[in-house]
């Protein structure tokens, strides 16, 4: 019934925008993700978890390798990789993605993905999501170490800053969580302790160490960057499309439309920074209060899940909010909007999150 409603709120707002036929294409991309994201929550408790594991590990590898060859090069590879999703970029490209690095432009990578920090919030939910669907035995422990290992130095390469941050912060709380369910149970093992608490001391001296990227890239955070300038500037355009249609907002992929790209002096076309209030001038407070719902009844059952995996779930919503804050790729592009479908049907899911088959990756 509610699900009604908020299609209902939708057909209001695209009849009432400024593009109908925009708002059209984004109500059957709706339908086709609320399809998927159905399919999933259903069938979660049959789905193979061996498989899903390996296929996003198989996924994780591919961008995190192909971000490296791009990192070394300073631009695209091209050939094969142009097919399977790479553009095709240079130093030379317009509006190219780059940091500045002791007074040194460094090319930041962009794998199959449309901009480095849409690579970054992949990495971080993907590698979530191997925690999560992990399947039994040492073999896959061992293989989960190294797509992690490999996901990491690419999320490290990307260099960005709200992602590594977030990934960060998700560490640290699985860590203490870890060292509180031992203490708890009276438990101690001393091993696992210095290899976990050694991996934060090694990322704690990446941001420490003074000659490193990543302690350059966040030092050289200013709020008169271009960029910090133009979010602003996309924020109060959000806020004014809001004022001026508080119910049901400007309408679905209506915020172009609406969009004042010279304000400021800067010729921007892009949507708003942040899906809260992307969801806020597109659909209004009806569609923002959907989705602040959906996250709400999300957070309940990652708390209130018994089982092991409930610490995953937790950081995967705080990072699926947190990425959301700063960023509009799972709102916008189809590889966020995937991500987040699958986000809601695992997270919302009370069923057991799959089957799991222990095999072995190699023989001795």
């Amino acid at each position: 019934m509610i699900y009604l409603l908020f299609v209902l709120s939708l057909l209001l707002g695209i009849y009432s925008s400024k593009n109908i036929l925009a708002g059209f294409y984004g109500l059957i991309k709706f339908f086709e993700l609320s399809f998927l994201a159905f399919y999933i929550y259903q069938n979660l408790k049959t789905l193979n978890r061996t498989i899903i594991f390996y296929c996003f590990s198989a996924s994780l590898i591919f961008e995190s390798l192909l971000s490296f060859l791009q990192y070394i090069n300073q631009g695209s590879i091209g050939s094969l990789f142009y097919f399977l999703g790479e553009r095709a970029y240079s130093f030379q490209t317009p509006g190219i993605a780059n940091a500045l690095i002791n007074g040194q432009l460094v090319l930041r990578p962009y794998a199959t993905f449309s901009h480095p920090n849409v690579l970054a919030g992949f990495l971080v939910i993907t590698m979530l999501f191997l925690f999560i669907f992990l399947p039994k035995g040492s073999s896959a422990k061992i293989f989960l170490i190294f797509t992690l290992s490999l996901g990491t130095l690419s999320l490290f390469l990307s260099l960005s800053r709200v992602s590594i941050l977030a990934w960060f912060i998700c560490l640290s709380f699985l860590f203490c969580f870890s060292v509180y369910k031992k203490y708890k149970k009276g438990k101690s093992n001393i091993k696992k302790s210095i290899f976990a608490a050694s991996a934060l001391i090694v990322l704690s001296l990446l941001f420490i160490f003074q000659n490193s990227l990543l302690i350059q890239r966040f030092l050289s955070t200013s709020l008169s960057d271009e960029s910090v300038v133009q979010r602003e500037d996309l924020f109060r355009q959000a806020i004014s499309m809001f004022e001026k249609n508080p119910v049901f907002g400007v309408g679905l992929n209506g915020f172009y439309d609406n969009l004042n790209p010279f304000s400021e002096k800067i010729f921007l076309i892009q949507p708003v920074h942040n899906i809260f209030m992307l969801t806020l001038s597109q659909l209004g407070i009806v569609g923002f209060l959907f989705l602040l719902g959906m996250l709400i009844l999300g957070l309940v059952r990652a708390i209130d899940i018994k089982s092991k995996k409930r610490k995953y779930l937790i950081c995967l919503f705080f990072s699926v909010c947190f990425l959301g804050m700063f960023d509009h790729y799972f709102l916008t592009l189809q590889q966020g909007q995937l991500l987040l479908t699958i986000f809601f049907a695992v997270i919302l899911s009370d069923k057991t999150l799959g089957q799991s088959v222990k095999i072995k990756i190699w023989r001795k």
